[in-house]
């Protein structure tokens, strides 16, 4: 099936040479007057840089990866971060062939716009149509797992989670049958070229360990001689809090542990500038209205403060307090008489008529960008938890404390993956602590961009957690 993804991602590429045309052929006639001639040749001309600019910037923010394994939020930002790019190359061109002689700054804008839709929403169609053919089952790779059961189990429930990766997991390789209950087992690793001789595979998940290094090297020989591509999940679960990185000395491979992105100032201004900017935004355009229409409805509905404070912690683990507009009845129990933290639930009796409403839209965290303005939050990052659930969390979570090396957030990557609200177990609460560190681990501008978009959309759409 590895064709028809190919076709997939030429499709992409090739649309967006008609696009550029049309986008062309809209600002024209609603920008350019009547009475204003502009040649044939300054069209072409025009056309023609724009699909060398638009495709050199392409290139350089990699927009036609195939991202079918991430939410169309990321793709929507490095569409804006290509059109970026966009921008500059061609207006260089405007200027080097002095099409400004021709075609306006209000054309160029309304042609900028009009590309941005258009782009965005042909790439949705075609994300849409395959994910059609997969829904179908008339598209797929068919994989199979080498490894433990706990590797191959959680992969076949990943892949039927998200059907829309187009993966089928035909079966499992290990040397003990045991366990293997979601993945069907195929026999032992050594069995792996008698399996491609009689099956067709399109990709080889390899989960050993390190010490496993020989049947690791000869399974990639026979995968190689089979032109199977091979994926192999590294055992570097004890490197969890650095990012790695490649490395080589000659011809010796070397694996080093790098600096967090957020330990740069650099990278840490730029967080700033964008938590302060786009606080800012929100008070003015909503804050500013909404604040006090809550407040009063509040105060109209329950006793009590409007707001309210709870202890939790912070970057490096320093005390905040966190501002929450108050969705339960003034003066209830958050903590059990064995000093559990209570954790809300639905229908939980506790929290009042409007605070389930607030909840459930998440308004109730808006007071969090008073947070953000003072420093002690980002608009970004790993939620906080209360001070007692944290306590409770340190002693079943691996590597629970390290999501505190940066600030916490009003929204975070573990939220928009679906663990938001109520952790119904410790498996729910490692999986979100795995998601924070995944972020911190990897973050760049453009991958807060993308949260805050997919948390707008989550926001609209009114996106349940995954339980």
């Amino acid at each position: 099936m590895k064709g028809i993804f190919n076709n997939y991602l030429i499709a992409k590429v090739i649309l967006d040479f008609p696009i550029l045309i049309i986008a062309h052929a809209i600002a024209y006639y609603n920008i350019i007057p009547d009475n204003q001639f502009v040649s044939i040749g300054a069209q072409i001309t025009f056309i023609v840089s724009s699909v060398f600019s638009w495709y050199l910037a392409a290139s350089i923010s990699k927009l036609n990866t195939d991202r079918r394994f991430n939410k169309y939020t990321e793709e929507i930002v490095f569409i804006t971060y290509t059109l970026l790019v966009f921008l500059i190359i061609q207006a260089s061109n405007i200027f080097l062939f002095k099409l400004f002689l021709f075609y306006s700054s209000s054309f160029f804008a309304f042609y900028v716009i009009t590309l941005y839709l258009l782009i965005t929403t042909t790439k949705y169609i075609v994300r849409k149509y395959l994910h059609a053919f997969i829904n179908k089952g008339r598209v797929f790779e068919r994989v199979l797992v080498i490894g433990n059961a706990e590797y191959a189990n959680h992969f076949q429930d990943v892949i039927t989670k998200h059907i829309f990766y187009g993966y089928r997991c035909i079966g499992a390789l290990h040397e003990n049958p045991d366990g293997f209950m979601a993945c069907p087992y195929l026999g032992k690793p050594n069995q792996l070229r008698e399996i491609l001789n009689t099956q067709t595979l399109d990709e080889i998940i390899v989960a050993l360990p390190n010490e496993k290094e020989k049947d690791i090297n000869e399974i990639i020989t026979i995968c190689n001689q089979f032109d199977v591509k091979v994926r192999i999940i590294p055992d570097f679960h004890h490197f969890i809090s650095n990012p790695m990185q490649f490395e080589s000395i000659g011809l010796i491979p070397l694996i080093s542990q790098q600096e967090l992105p957020l330990d740069k100032w650099n990278n840490q201004l730029i967080k700033r500038v964008f938590d302060i900017l786009f606080s800012i935004t929100f008070f003015i355009v909503i804050g500013s209205w909404l604040f006090p229409t809550i407040a009063i409805l509040i105060k109209l509905s329950s006793k009590g403060p409007v707001l309210y404070k709870q202890k939790r912690w912070g970057l490096n683990n320093a005390r905040i307090n966190v501002y929450k507009f108050r969705t339960m009845y003034h003066r209830v129990e958050t903590v059990s008489k064995e000093g559990l933290f209570l954790q809300t639930e639905e229908n939980d009796l506790r929290i009042t008529p409007l605070g389930r409403f607030l909840r459930k839209n998440s308004f109730d965290e808006f007071p969090q960008f008073l947070n953000v303005i003072k420093g002690e939050m980002s608009v970004v990052g790993p939620r906080p938890h209360a001070i007692p659930h944290s306590l409770e969390s340190l002693n079943f979570v691996s590597s629970y404390m390290l999501r505190h090396m940066i600030k916490p957030g009003i929204t975070g990557w573990a939220q928009v993956n679906g663990y938001r609200g109520m952790t119904k177990n410790h498996f729910d609460m490692q999986n979100r602590v795995n998601y924070d560190l995944y972020y911190i681990r990897k973050w760049n501008f453009w991958l807060d961009c993308q949260i805050v978009l997919q948390t707008f959309i989550n926001m609209i759409s009114n996106k349940k957690n995954v339980n």
